[in-house]
Order: C-alpha cells, then sequence, then structure tokens
C-alpha cells in the first residue's frame, strides 16, 4: 500500500497557483488539462508543491512520478493584462459550465467583462441568402444583452462580427491563432475594430506561437465559441464541414442549438449539414455523422430533432431565450 499523508492537502492549503505555474504543467509530457486541473484540486498551494503526495493521489501512480517534477522551477510572470486563468474571478464564468475541454489558460485583448454568449458560426464560402440571413438574425438581438460569438474566419464568422458592430452589439472573436498573429490576415483591421468597440479577442494560444495553426487548432477554437454561448446558430453547413464540429459541441455542452432551414435551398450542398441537424429523428436517423455516444443518442431519441430551433420560423422562441 502506497503511503497516505496524515492530512488531505486540499482541505488544509490555501490556493497560490499563477497562470504561469498553470502553463508550466500544461506544457509537461503526457499531462493534459483534466489533469492538471486534478493536480491543483489535489494540491492547491504551489509553494508547498509535494510530488508523492500528488502522484499517490491519481490514477497511474507510478506514471505520474516520472511525469511530475519534483521541485518546481524557477519560473517567469505571465503578463495578467493579456492572460487570464480559470481559477480566477475575471475569467468568463459560462466556460466553468463546459462538462469537459474548458480552457484552462486564456490570452486576450479587449473586454473580458461581456454578457452571455449568443455563437453566430457557419461556413467561410457564404452564399447571398445566407449572409442575409444573418445579417437580419443578428439585427433582431440589437436590443439585446448578448455578445456574439464567432471565429473571425472569412465567410459567416465576418459577416456575424460586422453585423453585430453595425447593431452596436459587442463581438467575440476565437482565434485558432495567437494574438500577435490574428488569422486570416485579411480581417486583422477587423479584430481591432472589435476591440475599439468594447469587444473581446479571445485564444488559448500564447503569443510566439507557430504561425501556421495545426487544423486541431481550429475545432479546439469552435469548442470554446460554443462554451461561450448559451445559443448556437448554426447559419450555412455542409457534411463534413468545420461548422459541424460546433454543432457538436454545442450539443455535447447541452447548449441551446439552432439552425437555418432554407426554403427553396434546402437540398443544395451548402446546406446539407443544416439539413441533417433539423432532420426528424427516427429509426433511420444517422447518428454517425457527428460520432455521438450512446448516452447521448439516448437522450436525442427523446427529441423532434438534434436542433432546437430552426430559423427563421423559431424566432421569437429565440429571442425569448435571451
Amino acid at each position: 500500500m502506497k503511503q497516505r499523508s496524515i492530512f488531505d492537502l486540499n482541505n488544509e492549503q490555501e490556493y497560490t497557483w499563477k497562470s504561469k505555474h498553470i502553463k508550466f504543467f500544461l506544457e509537461l509530457p503526457n499531462i493534459g488539462p483534466a489533469t492538471v486541473e486534478k493536480i491543483i484540486d489535489i494540491n492547491p498551494d504551489i509553494d508547498h508543491w509535494n510530488r508523492d503526495y500528488v502522484a499517490d493521489r491519481l490514477s497511474n501512480y507510478k506514471k505520474f512520478l516520472n511525469q511530475l517534477p519534483e521541485e518546481i522551477p524557477k519560473l517567469e510572470d505571465l503578463d495578467d493584462e493579456i492572460v487570464v486563468n480559470f481559477k480566477e474571478d475575471r475569467y468568463p464564468k459560462i466556460l466553468n459550465q463546459m462538462q469537459k475541454g474548458k480552457p484552462l489558460l486564456l490570452w486576450f485583448k479587449g473586454n473580458l467583462n461581456l454578457d452571455i454568449g449568443l455563437a453566430v458560426v457557419g461556413s467561410r464560402k457564404i452564399i447571398p441568402e445566407t449572409q442575409s440571413v444573418v445579417e437580419h438574425f443578428i439585427k433582431s438581438f440589437k436590443k439585446k444583452d448578448v455578445s456574439i460569438v464567432s471565429g473571425l474566419a472569412n465567410g459567416v464568422d465576418e459577416s456575424a462580427h460586422l453585423s453585430a458592430l453595425e447593431n452596436n452589439l459587442k463581438t467575440i472573436a476565437v482565434l485558432p491563432s495567437s494574438l500577435d498573429n490574428i488569422l486570416p490576415h485579411s480581417n486583422k483591421n477587423l479584430a481591432y475594430e472589435i476591440v475599439e468597440n468594447g469587444g473581446l479577442l479571445v485564444t488559448e494560444y500564447e503569443p510566439g506561437s507557430p504561425r501556421k495553426p495545426e487544423n486541431s487548432n481550429y475545432i479546439a477554437r469552435n469548442r470554446i465559441q460554443a462554451g461561450l454561448s448559451k445559443l448556437v446558430f448554426i447559419a450555412q453547413s455542409s457534411i463534413p464541414g468545420g461548422t459541424m464540429t460546433t454543432a457538436k459541441f454545442a450539443l455535447d455542452f447541452q447548449k441551446l442549438l439552432a439552425v437555418y432551414r432554407s426554403g427553396e435551398n434546402f437540398d443544395i450542398e451548402e446546406y446539407k449539414g443544416n439539413k441533417y441537424l433539423l432532420s426528424k429523428i427516427d429509426e433511420n436517423f444517422d447518428y454517425k455523422i457527428l460520432k455521438f455516444t450512446k448516452k447521448q443518442i439516448e437522450i436525442f431519441q427523446n427529441k423532434l430533432a438534434l436542433a432546437d430551433f430552426s430559423v427563421t420560423e423559431d424566432m421569437d422562441k429565440i429571442l425569448e431565450a435571451y
């Protein structure tokens, strides 16, 4: 039997971790964010770090005993003006509601104290019909206390941010890259305008990160978009498509999901994702497209469709949610 401490550190210690410590542990090999969060719970006072004690309380003692540092090295402080961690009061509270994968560190520029999020996302190759729908959808929230969340990409994201600014709504751009490498470069001025108008740029990637983001960065970005929002609006999506990952995260996090239903163009390639999310759930419904778990499938079988709302038919109900 492994030796146990005579008291539990998580009951006796005060929390003293800083962003620099979280960053250090996140960069250790084979230790993910969920494990870092557990480590913090086990040993809240970083000034009294006890590797053996922490490893003893993790599921794989030998693995973590070898991976964790015996002592915490001297670390350079991170700039609180541009980084926030999940334990701070400044951290967006809604992200703590994420059932899994919440970002432990966020680099930001702008206003962290924004209204509840409404994500508006979709394809980069936006068609005129979708452009009009996005503009009218966001205009409907002109007098609501909401912040429009999107990813600064060309197409639907760009239209969402611009429409928010035109209607005097705050907007949040979640980036797949660092603040010193705003992508796409064509939307750099839009990013500055978002901040100048009281909005927010936010990212998981620190300054100096690789200039070309990994594909996984975009998927990770999509989960934060969903996490920051009470409702996610899918304006235009094909299958497969990156937008569908945002819809999947919305469903994973039990967020409200609204999807645009086109009239005469409902069967075109650009709206195949929309059609899927709005399709009736029956014995022939294909759950494999978004790789749902058995538990999720059991829940979805009680729904008419994956989407909670159809845009524009259910706009009154959507507005009531805010």
